[in-house]
């Protein structure tokens, strides 16, 4: 009797000790990824409070580099995005054509980095026609885990200037389409956003425009006009496999030209 009841508790136990360890190891590989994610967010927030505050848009003053102190944290920052009345606000690196995706997985020291840092693809930089600047989706709303709220062509009409200052320059972008997509076979014979990047010839960036524009989910009802740099956000879409959520823009200052 003494043993049947013995067997009895372990019986009860067993589940209890299983579930136990599975919430401790749960809640130890969430710490693993939160703590790290949290102390890169806190980089950030620390170059933002470095930085020089913006000058008021309506006064025209002489161009000063707002980014010295960052790019003397880090040669490879490239410039520095922002969308107001959003939390996208993060500098953008960009590396050699040998490594682009250097920052996939890497925070602004350059250390392993679950949620990385925007960073601009190969095939492009900031003076190209068209130029591309990634983030992941993160699900606690950083980087670019806002991006596809533009999927609601309310919050896209609200949220269609995209800043992006440089060590040489500020710049506006507008928004005029989103859209949905993936990454494609090599032998697809499919219109691949991500390969329209880099030099553009007249025929190639409106051919470019029409698809993006045809592909949108609204429509904005106005257009990039060549030669306006284009500039896509692009983020991981769940969709389907190997989605893409993508946001389409063109410069709008000094006549969008660059």
């Amino acid at each position: 009797m003494h043993q049947r009841r013995k067997w009895s508790t372990l019986f009860y136990l067993i589940p209890v000790v299983i579930l136990v360890a599975v919430l401790v190891f749960s809640s130890v590989t969430a710490l693993r990824i939160y703590l790290p994610q949290r102390q890169d967010q806190n980089t950030f927030e620390r170059l933002r409070k470095e930085l020089p505050t913006e000058a008021p848009e309506e006064v025209s003053t002489t161009f000063v580099n707002r980014y010295e102190s960052v790019m003397a944290k880090n040669g490879d920052f490239a410039c520095w995005l922002k969308i107001p009345d959003t939390a996208i606000d993060y500098p953008v690196m960009k590396t050699s054509e040998d490594d682009p995706e250097y920052y996939l997985r890497r925070g602004f020291d350059k250390k392993y980095s679950f949620a990385g840092t925007l960073f601009i693809g190969g095939g492009c930089n900031l003076d190209s026609d068209s130029f591309i600047i990634y983030g992941h989706n993160m699900d606690t709303d950083t980087m670019f885990g806002e991006l596809d709220r533009y999927i609601d062509p309310d919050y896209a009409v609200l949220h269609r200037l995209i800043k992006i200052g440089t060590p040489t320059d500020n710049r506006r972008y507008r928004v005029f389409a989103a859209f949905q997509t993936k990454v494609y076979g090599v032998n697809d014979n499919v219109f691949k956003y991500y390969d329209r990047i880099g030099e553009l010839d007249e025929a190639t960036y409106l051919d470019t425009v029409e698809h993006i524009r045809n592909m949108s989910i609204y429509d904005l009802s106005d257009a990039p006009k060549y030669p306006a740099q284009l500039l896509f956000l692009s983020t991981c879409s769940y969709h389907t496999k190997d989605g893409r959520f993508v946001v389409a823009a063109y410069r709008v200052d000094n006549d969008g030209k660059h």
